[in-house]
């Protein structure tokens, strides 16, 4: 795997998502992982493109998607994307897996990625407890003051992040916040992208050629 999408929490918002899905097919993204509270409808299109894999993540009350790639309360890929719907999730299925990583080792593995929506703010957090670093935040005290940002931040060997892509979605029809994040694996590089208008996907070009 070399690139993959996160998209949460759309809920019942359907309109943006065909674009969103053509965004990541320019940019040459082929996984993507849905991280919770999303409805399957708008997002079964991915499937039918050859060589295109989709992560669902459910929680309690689903809804699951059985044609997906991977569909569960929580997923791992490659043994270090660790995925579930909310944090408190994440480490309940993976605690074992986050404090064998956290021990002393060889140096230079991988950075171990812990993904999770719900807050609906988009949000990176080195976990180093009990003094983690918050690396990068966009929130509002106010919904309607959403602004869109972007944001590349390189993944370090041997660290622990905490992933929130954001929320996808119209703020339940009042306030624009279309947020998503796309993982480079390969070159350790993270992008977060929070927009307030769904053109801007058409000039955005997270991987210039």
């Amino acid at each position: 795997m070399d690139r993959l999408a996160l998209v949460a929490d759309t809920h019942a918002y359907h309109k943006g998502i065909p674009l969103l899905l053509a965004f990541f097919r320019r940019q040459k993204v082929r996984s993507l992982a849905c991280l919770g509270d999303c409805q399957p409808e708008p997002f079964r299109p991915w499937l039918d493109f050859p060589g295109h894999r989709l992560y669902w993540i459910f929680d309690v009350y689903g809804p699951q998607m059985p044609r997906a790639t991977k569909n569960g309360e929580a997923l791992a890929l490659e043994g270090r994307v660790l995925m579930a719907h909310t944090r408190a999730l994440v480490w309940t299925h993976y605690k074992d897996r986050i404090h064998a990583y956290a021990r002393p080792q060889d140096q230079g593995r991988p950075p171990l990625l812990l993904c999770h929506g719900h807050t609906h703010v988009p949000s990176v957090t080195l976990f180093s407890p009990p003094v983690s670093r918050l690396l990068y935040i966009n929130d509002a005290l106010r919904p309607q003051e959403f602004q869109a940002r972007q944001a590349c931040l390189r993944l370090e060997p041997d660290s622990v992040y905490l992933i929130v892509p954001g929320a996808f979605t119209l703020e339940e029809g009042r306030y624009p916040a279309f947020s998503f994040a796309v993982l480079d694996l390969p070159a350790s590089r993270l992008f977060m992208v929070s927009l307030k208008e769904l053109a801007s996907l058409e000039h955005l070009e997270l991987f210039p050629a």
